[in-house]
């Protein structure tokens, strides 16, 4: 008889790879996140921005069974909502002037 823990292990690669978006958007942010770490601060938010600009073009673009976690409202009001929040995060650490 196999146990529910040896059922989770075994599933456990799958559940990972249906959050791929989710990874990717994650992945992305941790780079941003080494970078700002390692003082190449206007690198690491503008990367950190188009991370969560790429959230949501991939909750515009796929569809609901494949998006994931990445899907918490109606689809428009998640693209919409983290475009902007990208596009704002580039914007700022453009705009912020180099001390």
């Amino acid at each position: 008889m196999v146990s529910r823990w040896m059922r989770f292990v075994r599933g456990w690669p799958r559940a990972l790879y249906r959050q791929w978006p989710l990874l990717v958007v994650l992945f992305l942010f941790a780079v941003g996140l080494a970078l700002i770490a390692a003082s190449h601060w206007r690198r690491g938010a503008m990367i950190i921005g188009g991370a969560v600009g790429l959230a949501g073009l991939m909750r515009l673009v796929l569809p609901g069974r494949v998006v994931g976690l990445l899907a918490v409202r109606g689809r428009l009001w998640d693209a919409a909502l983290t475009g902007l929040a990208g596009l704002a995060i580039i914007v700022l650490s453009l705009v912020v002037p180099p001390a």
